[in-house]
């Protein structure tokens, strides 16, 4: 069997492919009914002052979730929270990271919707050295849409930190619209790519929609568009962590089972046809 073939329990399922307001212990019951190894839970709003279901004004919905997905046999590969803005301060990322240990994640999924990549590097730097005491990694993400646009300026911020613990987000749907490709991704040290969003989608942004309406409502299940995902894969190294961000408007209407289901059968015929031999 090919070293980069996957089954639906080698995968993780990233909450998004369920709406952008999937609860954490939806996910993971979704995970676990759908074959899921793991999962990959929201955690908080993406802002100061939004809120988050299940999980606001619940002392112990932190302790439900990781007890749950123990009980489910599901992997909580990773947690996304607060992400990097003018108005985030310190506090909020260190509540981050408290909400990754609490849930007993190892990973934060680190979004950036701040241009000033001096303070982004400098809070980034302190953040990671609480996230390192708690054991705890940091994937920033780049989206063309945001502060970090790119993976030449996500590589300069994360160097400017000089944090250990600090590597790559790749979304394969912002890989492409960055302008950037599978060779972009096979030039980098396979130890700095945490984490790759797998997503499928045209081969170009519709000149109809925008790359932050794409983004939410524009994603395809793996194989269904013209992205180049065989060829991110390949750049991988075997055993990366991957994650299924298939957010399928035509299927908002089915439950989250089923949503988790259709994101498991096309990303199983995805591998099968690519990775079996």
């Amino acid at each position: 069997m090919n070293p980069r073939h996957r089954s639906t329990a080698g995968l993780t399922l990233g909450f998004l492919t369920l709406g952008a307001q999937a609860a954490p212990l939806e996910l993971i019951d979704a995970a676990a009914l759908a074959g899921y190894g793991a999962a990959g839970p929201r955690l908080s709003g993406r802002y100061p002052g939004d809120t988050w279901p299940a999980v606001d004004g619940v002392p112990a919905a932190f302790d439900a979730i990781r007890e749950t997905a123990l009980a489910r046999g599901v992997r909580i590969s990773s947690v996304s929270g607060y992400y990097f803005s003018p108005q985030v301060q310190p506090s909020h990322l260190r509540a981050n990271v408290e909400a990754a240990r609490a849930v007993g994640a190892p990973m934060i999924l680190q979004g950036c919707f701040d241009d000033d990549h001096a303070r982004v590097a400098a809070l980034l730097r302190d953040y990671a050295a609480a996230a390192a005491d708690a054991g705890i990694r940091i994937a920033l993400e780049f989206m063309p849409m945001s502060g970090l646009k790119d993976l030449r300026q996500t590589l300069a911020v994360i160097d400017a930190c000089g944090a250990r613990n600090v590597g790559i987000l790749v979304d394969t749907l912002h890989l492409a619209r960055s302008g950037a490709t599978a060779a972009d991704v096979a030039a980098l040290d396979a130890s700095r790519i945490y984490l790759t969003q797998l997503c499928d989608a045209p081969a170009s942004l519709s000149a109809t929609s925008t790359l932050f309406d794409e983004a939410m409502s524009g994603r395809m299940y793996l194989g269904d568009g013209q992205l180049d995902l065989a060829g991110v894969v390949r750049a991988l190294a075997p055993g990366a962590e991957l994650e299924l961000e298939t957010p399928v408007v035509a299927d908002a209407h089915l439950p989250p089972a089923a949503r988790a289901r259709k994101a498991a059968a096309a990303a199983q015929r995805f591998f099968d046809h690519h990775f079996t031999a």
